[in-house]
This record gives C-alpha cells, sequence and structure tokens, in this order.
C-alpha cells in the first residue's frame, strides 16, 4: 500500500503541475509553448520505479511527466519555463529541453532517437550497465530516422528502451489516419522484442515495465513497450478539436480517477491540496527572482571553453602545422585516425563500406577494421541515424568520427548537426558535450555529377556552436587532424575536397613552399597561411580561399606575377567556423581583396569573409570568385565551365583592378 499511494502521490503532482501550466499561460504569466501529458501521467510513474542510478532518459516535447517522475525539481522547471536565474537550464531551453543528471529531452520529433541508441551503444562498447530509454509518440512513427534507429539498435545489440506512448493523435490527426498498419509490427519487423499495454493503472504499468527492464538489462538488447493511453487535454495550451464524447468516455479512466476507486477520494484531495500548496509557494518564491541574462551566461561560456581548448592546445605551440615531406593528403588523414585510435580507445569509426575490404570510396579507412575490428563499423545507408548515433555517442563520452561518404549526404544529417549536435552543449550545460566528428568528402573535379560534387560548407556554416576546418595541401593534414580532434568540445565538421585525396602536401622549407613565402597564424582554433611571391612588399590584391581551390589560386598568382606584374598575395583557411577573424586581422594587409571557393556564389564563404571584413573597415575594395549558381553537372568537362580555374582568377583579378 505504501508504494501505490507514493506512486499516487506523485501522479498527482504531476497532474498539478501541468494544471498550474496552464492557468499560469492563460493569465499571460508565461510565454512560448508548453505540452502537457495530463491523463498520461501513470505511464511515467511506472516506468520510472525502474530507473537506476546509471540509467538515460530521452524525452520529448511533453517531457514535464518523464522529469517530474524521474525526480526533478518542481521549482527549477518552472523556473526554467519562467525564465528566471534559478531555471533548470538558465532559461535556454524552456518547456521542451531540458536537462537533469541523465535526463535530456528535445522537441524535435524522432530526433532524439538515434541519440538515445548512440548512448545506449557507448554503454555497450565500454560494458557499462545502464539501459537508455526514449519516448516517443504515435505521430512520430511517421519519422524515417525512427525506422534507421530501430534498425541499428537491433544491429548492434543496443541496450535501449523504446517506448511508445500511443494518445491516439499527433497534434490534431487521429492516428488512423497518421500511422497505416500495426504499431506493434513497426519495432517487430526488425526483430526487436516488443509488447504492448492499453492502461492507466500505475502497478499494471510498473508490472509491465519491470519485464521491459529485466530484457534489456539481461539481454542487452533493445525493447520496445508500446502504451495505448490517451491525453485529456489540449496538444499544446487550448488548440484542442476532439470530440467532447470521445474526452469524456477517457475521462473515465483517468489514472487519478483509478487511483481514487483504490485509495479513496480523501487521500487523493489531501494529496492535491498538498501540491497545489507547494506550486502556490513556488510561484511566489520565482516571481521574485530575476530574468536570467543570456549575455552575461553566453560570455561565461565562451570564455571557458576558450580556456580549455586553450590548455589541450598548449602542447602545439611550438608546433609550426608545416608539412616536412610531400606525402599523399589520404596518406595523411589515414595516419591521423590511425594513430588517434591507437592513442584513444574512446574512439570509434564509422560510416558506409569503410571496412575491409573496401576501405572507404576514397581508400581513407583501408586497413583499419582490422587493427580495430570492434571500433571500426560498416553502417547501414542511413546518414540521418549515424549522426544521431554519434551524437549520442559523444554525448555519452566517447569520440565518434563519422565518414559522409559523399559530402552531399550531410544534407540527410543535418537535422541532426543544427537541432541536436550543435545545440545540446550549449542548453544542457551541466558538463554535456558532443564532440562529435564529421569527415565530408566534398567537391568536383572528378565529374560524379550533380549529387555527388557539390560544396555544401556554406550551409553549415551559419550553424552556431560547431567547428568546422577544411583540409589543404599547404599543411600537414595529420597535424591539422590530430589537433583539431584534441582540441574540440563541439561537432567538428572536416571538409576533405575529394581531388586533394591523391595531391602531395607542399613541404615547407626555410621559410617557403616552393616559390612562396609562407607566414602562419594560429590565433584561431585552427591555423591560417599566407603565402606570398614577395614578402617585402605590399600585394596589390590578396585572395582568401581553403580547400581544392588553394592550388587554383597559387598558380594564379604566379601568372599574375609573371605576365602582369600584379603581385597577389593567396591566404588559406583551415578554420571556417567559428569565424577566424583574429587570423585574418594579422595576415591581412591589403586594400583589394578577394575570395575563390569552389562552392555557389550566392550565400557563399566568401560572401561572409567579405561582409565581416568590411564590417572590421579591412580593406577597401572587394570581389568574389565561386561557381556559378547552378547545380554541378556531370562529367570533368562539364565542370570546368562552371568551377572557377585559374585563367578565370587571372581574367577577374585583371579587370578588377
Amino acid at each position: 500500500m505504501d508504494k501505490i499511494k507514493r506512486q499516487a502521490r506523485k501522479i498527482i503532482e504531476i497532474r498539478t503541475f501541468e494544471e498550474t501550466i496552464l492557468r499560469l499561460f492563460s493569465e499571460n504569466k508565461l510565454s512560448g509553448t508548453t505540452h502537457t501529458c495530463i491523463g498520461e501521467e501513470a505511464t511515467a510513474v511506472g516506468l520510472m520505479e525502474h530507473i537506476a542510478e546509471e540509467d538515460k532518459v530521452f524525452s520529448n516535447h511533453r517531457c514535464h511527466g518523464h522529469y517530474l517522475a524521474y525526480g526533478g525539481s518542481k521549482e527549477a522547471l518552472l523556473a526554467e519555463i519562467m525564465s528566471k536565474e534559478s531555471g533548470l537550464c538558465q532559461g535556454r531551453g524552456g518547456s521542451q529541453h531540458i536537462h537533469y543528471k541523465n535526463f535530456f529531452s528535445n522537441g524535435v520529433q524522432g530526433g532524439i532517437v538515434p541519440n538515445a541508441l548512440g548512448v545506449a551503444w557507448a554503454d555497450k562498447l565500454k560494458k557499462q550497465t545502464g539501459v537508455t530509454v526514449v519516448f516517443i509518440g504515435d505521430g512520430t512513427l511517421g519519422q524515417g530516422l525512427v525506422y534507421e534507429s530501430f534498425n541499428m539498435a537491433a544491429l548492434y545489440g543496443c541496450p535501449v528502451l523504446f517506448v511508445i506512448e500511443d494518445n491516439s493523435y499527433a497534434m490534431s490527426t487521429k492516428r488512423e489516419n497518421a500511422v497505416s498498419g500495426s504499431i506493434l509490427k513497426r519495432p517487430e519487423a526488425f526483430g526487436i522484442e516488443t509488447a504492448e499495454i492499453t492502461s492507466n493503472d500505475v502497478e499494471e504499468l510498473d508490472a509491465c515495465f519491470e519485464k521491459a527492464f529485466a530484457y534489456v538489462r539481461e539481454q542487452r538488447k533493445p525493447f520496445c513497450q508500446i502504451v495505448h493511453n490517451y491525453r485529456l487535454a489540449a496538444h499544446s495550451k487550448g488548440d484542442d478539436f476532439r470530440d467532447t464524447e470521445e474526452i469524456a468516455a477517457w475521462k473515465k479512466k483517468d489514472p487519478v480517477v483509478l487511483l481514487e476507486e483504490k485509495l479513496g477520494r480523501e487521500y487523493c484531495d489531501a494529496c492535491r491540496d498538498q501540491a497545489n500548496a507547494e506550486m502556490a509557494q513556488i510561484i511566489d518564491t520565482l516571481e521574485k527572482q530575476n530574468i536570467i541574462s543570456i549575455d552575461e551566461y553566453t560570455k561565461q561560456y565562451y570564455k571557458e571553453m576558450e580556456q580549455r581548448i586553450a590548455q589541450k592546445a598548449a602542447g602545439h605551440e611550438n608546433d609550426t602545422f608545416f608539412a616536412l615531406q610531400a606525402d599523399k593528403v589520404l596518406n595523411g588523414i589515414h595516419d591521423a585516425i590511425e594513430t588517434l585510435m591507437k592513442n584513444r580507445q574512446d574512439i570509434i569509426l564509422m560510416g558506409e563500406d569503410i571496412c575491409n575490404p573496401y576501405g572507404g570510396a576514397f581508400r581513407v579507412t583501408k586497413g583499419l577494421s582490422t587493427q580495430f575490428p570492434d571500433r571500426v563499423i560498416n553502417t547501414p545507408i542511413s546518414e540521418a541515424a549515424m549522426a544521431g548515433a554519434s551524437v549520442g555517442l559523444a554525448m555519452n563520452h566517447m569520440i565518434p568520427i563519422v565518414e559522409i561518404m559523399f559530402g552531399d549526404f550531410v544534407s540527410l544529417c543535418f537535422d541532426q548537426i543544427l537541432n541536436h549536435a550543435g545545440k545540446y552543449a550549449w542548453v544542457y550545460g551541466d558538463g554535456v558535450k558532443v564532440p562529435a566528428i564529421f569527415r565530408i568528402p566534398s567537391g568536383g573535379g572528378r565529374g560524379y555529377g550533380p549529387t555527388h560534387s557539390q560544396s555544401l560548407e556554406k550551409y553549415l556554416l551559419g550553424i552556431p556552436m560547431i567547428n568546422m576546418v577544411a583540409l589543404t595541401t599547404v599543411l600537414d593534414v595529420k597535424k591539422l587532424y590530430l589537433h583539431a580532434v584534441e582540441c574540440t568540445e563541439h561537432p567538428l565538421i572536416v571538409i576533405e575536397n575529394k581531388k586533394m585525396y591523391g595531391e602531395r602536401m607542399k613541404p615547407y622549407q626555410d621559410g617557403r613552399i616552393g616559390d612562396f613565402a609562407a607566414t602562419i597564424s594560429h590565433l584561431d582554433f585552427s591555423p591560417a597561411v599566407k603565402l606570398s611571391l614577395d614578402e617585402d612588399c605590399r600585394p596589390d590584391v590578396t585572395l582568401i580561399t581553403y580547400g581544392g581551390m588553394v592550388q587554383t589560386a597559387l598558380d594564379a598568382a604566379e601568372e599574375l606575377m609573371l605576365k602582369e606584374e600584379i603581385q597577389m598575395d593567396v591566404i588559406v583557411l583551415t578554420q571556417l567556423a567559428p569565424f577566424p577573424m583574429n587570423d585574418l586581422r594579422a595576415l591581412l594587409d591589403c586594400d583589394c581583396i578577394g575570395t575563390l571557393e569552389e562552392g555557389n556564389e550566392t550565400g557563399g564563404v566568401g560572401s561572409e569573409i567579405i561582409s565581416r571584413l568590411a564590417q572590421a573597415a579591412i580593406g577597401k575594395k572587394y570581389f568574389k570568385i565561386a561557381s556559378r549558381d547552378i547545380p554541378i553537372p556531370n562529367g570533368v568537362a562539364l565542370e570546368k565551365q562552371m568551377v572557377p580555374a585559374t585563367a578565370d582568377v587571372v581574367s577577374f583579378v585583371k579587370s578588377y583592378l
């Protein structure tokens, strides 16, 4: 009897909290949005009876009941929703995006599922005993990412408990209008053990979750528990268009009504009175608190992050990053990954066809699966789930290196990079880091056509809280890789131009790379290099470029000097994000500044560079050279008609000066 009374108290506390939230919204005392679980509280309470300290929980937009049943503070959650100083995540997450101990939630439907998969996968790799729980609704079954995650969880035997809360509606859409066929057969089709129950009785739900947890703990395999129930309140605050008779029928099966039948109305009313009194006191306390300062928090966040990066980078102070031998770029990347995996047991390499005998589409990973058979993983053709799983792996203290076979397919990973990998560390705080690494083979030069030859880094450039570097032949790619991986605390995107794989790094000797004087600046995350044919003279023009366009820029600089007596210095960036303003300030001394990139012109990297320089009053004249604003065509002959070549750069500079 003590257990059911405790569970009843928790269910009523959750109900009271959510009713209070809805009232505060109706009184215009809260802004934003909220999604209550009124009528579904027994599922959360029954499940959380079986959570152990080492377990992890991923919830969705309807997360309050899960969080409170997990043991979270009502005051901290309400403070978060009210944007108060004591908020759970200092107001950055609000109602849908919260973190407490091993509890995480995010409002993107389906996006959390591969994150949970990755966390569970990391536990398996580290031979830990935890279970990872992820909640999804019936409407989320329309997301393909859910099925990618089912497939990978089953393939790799990850200890994850999928909980499908079927409350009959996805927002205002009835389940039968959005989900065809059987819910049960969906996870079962992937070989996942599955059970279902229709109940609001907390004792019945407690018993069913006891079996589900026991299976995952003992078998170390995924399990799916389907719970059919009903949401009694609106989807959000007042947008309820359901049949009133349908709602009335389900109110008779309200979990609180069932508890009153078991424990008596008097006990439940006493619990409700106590919960209301607690909420009134919490509101009174919070209304006296100040609204948080995002600016103050952000400054502190970056300050602490920069201090940690500086400490990690201290060993590189005397490292020039220049190449000393003309080794192939492909070999440099391979050797960097091999070195990382030898030195660190927390690194996992994953991608499509990266294991022997294939070794990846460009043979970068050839041989690594033989050396590290448990940590080099061939994945299904599931870029979104790969990216999402890497987020979870990184959150659980692994460092995943993900090869996206062709960089064009990073578009399939975009939601995970934007809404998950890039946000978690900032929103959640409290030590959460997502050092997932995405290798992006990009660009043309091989004639692979419109969906296998694009340069898409501009679409990633504006995502906050990610690092992006582009490899270059004028620096040692192995050193760049090792440094970037060692120092990053954020998602790291590495742009690897495909035509560079077979090219050789340019050796540095006596201050020069070939005929160019080389000056390095390393004031930002990843270094930049200025190359000049005459370092004693101020250049007529400076061209800023990166990646696969570097050789084109250097060839143009030589031709302009020899044939036109125009001195064009070339600045090679490796860091694209965050914007490397400190290095550009250090290297630029020119009134006429241009940019060169392989990607399309509109909204490109060059546009951002010129905008930043103009705002800082660096330079007086600006230009940009890029590919035409059309999809890249198939075949090298057609590529050459749209991707800038040496002659294009020479002609443009001559006409511009």
